[in-house]
């Protein structure tokens, strides 16, 4: 630990110490005394999800973020941009600590970004080169913290390369060779974004391949498509997500956890995430099926099912002070097995800075109700069908 932090400090000093250049500092922070998240009676928090690359829910369970995240987690971010013969650059460190719990002391803390990415070369002056580890092409509904495209990652890239009809970005990453020991993985994507197909809607198409070299290494494709419409049903933007993986590759578009199953290892889903961020009265909402197989501890794959639906509304009695209220519902029916369902509710009144939904800080008190049936009890070693739980929660991001 004490080496990580050597490592951290050389490095937030080496960008601060690389000319007369503002630094850029940004980052986000969740926190908050909220309730416990242990399994058993204790449990204040339901997400109801094996993880989003298999067959889980997405995000918090498909229920919804709101009133149901018993952790502490922030990422702080120096950047510094520069020009040198004619290319413009810019170096960036990200660090960041979790906490399952709403105690900060003991929190881990990583490095989740470090790159260098430079624009202007002459051979290519259009085009962005990035070398390092970093958020890549991420794509989420933030009301559930589901992120349907994920391609975050150790590696090197191209970006903006324009193909007329849209832009092209190409890179490929390294899971790590400590973790991975032998069985490293490599993993290449290929994005296009910005496909006019119709009035104000936008295409983006994205494919994956992915391979493990080591004892037992298999190897993965996936295919997503997203597409993008702009003011619909009194301005709302709507995303669309149909998607499909097999093998290593997960269905955000990374690694999937398991560098050994083979492609008999299908999934796919759909989802669909409507947003009114403007003015007093704002909402999003999220429906999402997926279809996966799962390892049946025979040798074989069984097929898991999960479906969620959830929304948030929030209004603004004042310019800084508005009611948010969440509901969500999320199930997940194994192969042979009984389907496993939980329901949540949130009220939580808000302090805030400003009447839309992005608007942030947001300091929040909340109450949420959760009921599920005895499937999901028997999961979380639950005694009883319906919790309450209250906690206060700040969030922003800056």
């Amino acid at each position: 630990m004490k080496m990580r932090y050597t490592l951290i400090a050389a490095a937030a000093v080496g960008l601060l110490s690389t000319g007369a250049q503002a630094v850029d500092f940004g980052g986000y922070v969740r926190v908050g005394p909220g309730q416990k998240q242990d399994s058993g009676d204790g449990r204040r928090c339901f997400d109801g999800r094996a993880n989003d690359n298999d067959s889980g829910a997405p995000g918090k369970g498909g229920i919804g973020r709101l009133g149901n995240e018993c952790n502490t987690y922030g990422e702080f971010a120096l950047s510094q941009g520069m020009s040198a013969g004619g290319v413009n650059y810019k170096a960036l460190l990200m660090t960041n600590f979790y906490k399952p719990g709403s105690d900060v002391g003991g929190t881990a803390t990583e490095v989740n970004q470090i790159y260098v990415e430079g624009k202007g070369y002459d051979i290519a002056p259009n085009q962005t080169f990035w070398v390092g580890k970093r958020f890549y092409h991420r794509a989420d509904v933030h009301m559930d913290d589901s992120f349907y495209v994920n391609m975050t990652g150790t590696g090197a890239g191209v970006d903006g390369i324009d193909l007329g009809f849209g832009s092209l970005s190409v890179a490929a990453f390294r899971t790590s060779d400590a973790a991975a020991g032998d069985n490293a993985g490599t993993r290449l994507n290929l994005d296009l974004e910005g496909i006019n197909v119709n009035p104000g809607g936008k295409l983006r198409v994205t494919g994956t391949y992915t391979d493990f070299s080591g004892p037992g290494g298999e190897s993965g494709f996936g295919l997503s498509v997203q597409h993008n419409q702009s003011n619909i049903f009194g301005g709302a933007d709507n995303t669309l997500w149909l998607q499909y993986a097999n093998g290593t590759t997960a269905l955000d578009m990374g690694f999937a956890n398991n560098g050994t199953q083979d492609s008999d290892y299908k999934r796919w889903r759909i989802a669909d995430s409507l947003a009114w961020l403007k003015g007093p009265l704002t909402a999003q909402t999220l429906i999402h099926y997926g279809v996966a197989d799962t390892p049946n501890g025979t040798g074989g794959t069984d097929t898991t099912k999960t479906f969620s639906i959830a929304g948030r509304v929030a209004y603004a009695i004042t310019n800084n002070f508005k009611i948010q209220g969440e509901l969500g519902h999320a199930r997940n029916k194994p192969q042979n097995g009984d389907s496993a369902s939980v329901t949540k509710l949130t009220i939580a009144p808000t302090l805030t800075v400003g009447p839309n939904y992005y608007d942030r800080p947001e300091l929040r008190f909340y109450v949420s109700a959760f009921n599920y049936n005895d499937a999901y009890k028997a999961i979380y070693q639950q005694s009883k069908s319906s919790k309450t739980a209250a906690g206060f929660q700040a969030e922003i991001w800056f």
